[in-house]
């Protein structure tokens, strides 16, 4: 069973900006991790570092619809000048990534630390 909504947390972070999702990202939690990703986005805009870091470690399960909503804000981060990473380290989640062909869009990093350095 999936929550309602993905629980998000955007936090500041080493000059750039974590959005850490939580839960399932399907077809009717989507809408709700996009607005997240917009708040992430614009607030990374105006960081030192142009750095937004989306940390899927805790996501139990990431539809296709998922996917789309990454590549939507890797396009808008393409017109931002915002720089965007993906922490992942459960299968799950970085088969998903691999499958969709998001690693050749996105550093993926196994951990925040390395997602975070210069």
């Amino acid at each position: 069973m999936f929550s309602p909504d993905p629980v998000g947390v955007v936090t500041d972070n080493a000059g750039g900006v974590v959005l850490t999702f939580t839960g399932d990202i399907v077809l009717v939690t989507a809408p709700a991790a996009d607005v997240l990703a917009g708040q992430a986005h614009d607030r990374a805009a105006t960081s030192t570092r142009k750095l937004l870091v989306i940390d899927l470690r805790e996501v139990t399960f990431l539809a296709s619809v998922g996917t789309t909503v990454l590549m939507i804000h890797r396009r808008r981060a393409g017109r931002t000048g915002v720089k965007i990473t993906v922490v992942a380290n459960t299968p799950r989640v970085t088969r998903v990534l691999d499958l969709s062909g998001l690693t050749s869009h996105f550093r993926v990093h196994a951990d925040l630390e390395t997602a975070l350095a210069p």
